[in-house]
């Protein structure tokens, strides 16, 4: 089973490029219906994973240099971040593809040039001088598409593969986990209290003698706590750029069960052009109705919802993933 989903949001600048001289950039591309802004998945999901530690208490993953870069490492039973996020190197002992997956976030409007003079004036004033450094920065404001899927039967299970844990049918679960961290090499980074806390977690550990491989299952309630507490934090995020924040709450969101591929961008993509290109005002319940008509052609569902029914929405998707009455 697979989430997918599409967020408008309306912000500023959220990803600066490499800079040209004393001008500062933003990240742009071109297309077919001209130039346009937009910030990557890596800035995004920083963002995310950086307000989940902070407001929902998730770990911090545990990090090591492998193959000459440093990436995540550890297993789903430590860190939320590794569940979702996975590593970065292709096939590493620590091997696992990400189940949350992020598009470019894309500006429905395009970019004019605006720019922004400034110099640091008041603070060089304060240390007795007249000069000032100077600075023109690329300006930007509007409305971004940003498609994402999260591939649901993945979430809390991994399989590893590419090592032997020797564990053994008759080890106690903290046994298990505490093999499993040992063949990573990653039993110093570990203590008892960690694998009493991971235990609780844990559904089961399963080891197969005859392919060496290990599957970690976590507990349902484990599963579902994560991902409402991704879906929240999505709901609720800022990116911290420049000494500001930069809102990446949606403003509308679109979700579904049914699609492979959130293909009900396409729709969503011309209505939101046509109401920038018109200068009129975006009737959200409009496109609503018109998301609605499109997955019916398709005999499918989607869930729509605006800032004010986001959590709403968000609290019904869990209770049909789950299965909840």
């Amino acid at each position: 089973m697979k989430l997918t989903g599409v967020f408008v949001i309306e912000t500023g600048v959220v990803n600066r490029g490499d800079g040209i001289g004393n001008i500062a950039t933003v990240k742009k591309i071109t297309t077919p219906e001209g130039l346009k802004v937009f910030f990557s998945p890596v800035s995004y999901k920083r963002a995310l994973w950086s307000a989940l530690q902070r407001n929902k208490g998730w770990s911090v993953p545990i990090v090591t240099r492998e193959g000459g870069v440093v990436q995540r490492t550890g297993t789903i039973i430590d860190s939320e971040e590794f569940d979702f996020a996975g590593t970065m190197v292709a096939k590493p002992k620590y091997e696992r593809y990400g189940t949350f997956l992020v598009d470019n976030g894309i500006s429905i409007n395009n970019y004019f040039g605006d720019m922004e003079f400034m110099t640091n004036m008041a603070i060089a004033k304060l240390y007795g001088e007249d000069e000032a450094n100077i600075i023109n920065k690329e300006n930007f404001y509007g409305i971004y598409i940003m498609p994402f899927g999260i591939e649901l039967d993945r979430v809390g299970i991994q399989e590893i593969t590419t090592i032997d844990t020797k564990i053994k049918e008759n080890d106690r679960l903290e046994g298990k986990i505490k093999k499993i961290y040992k063949a990573l090499k990653l039993d110093e980074k570990i203590n008892e209290e960690m694998v009493g806390k991971w235990a609780e977690r844990v559904e089961n550990i399963e080891y197969n003698l005859g392919t060496k491989a290990t599957k970690i299952v976590l507990k349902q309630e484990e599963r579902k706590r994560r991902l409402k507490e991704l879906l929240e934090g999505m709901g609720e995020l800022a990116k911290r750029i420049e000494g500001s924040e930069r809102n990446l709450s949606p403003y509308f969101s679109a979700f579904s069960l049914d699609y492979i591929a959130p293909k009900y961008l396409l729709p969503m993509k011309d209505f939101l052009k046509k109401k920038v290109s018109e200068g009129g005002h975006i009737d959200f319940e409009k496109l609503s109705q018109e998301l609605e008509n499109f997955a019916q052609a398709d005999e499918k569902t989607i869930k729509t919802a605006d800032y004010m029914t986001y959590n709403q929405v968000i609290d019904e998707l869990i209770k049909g993933i789950f299965k909840e009455s």
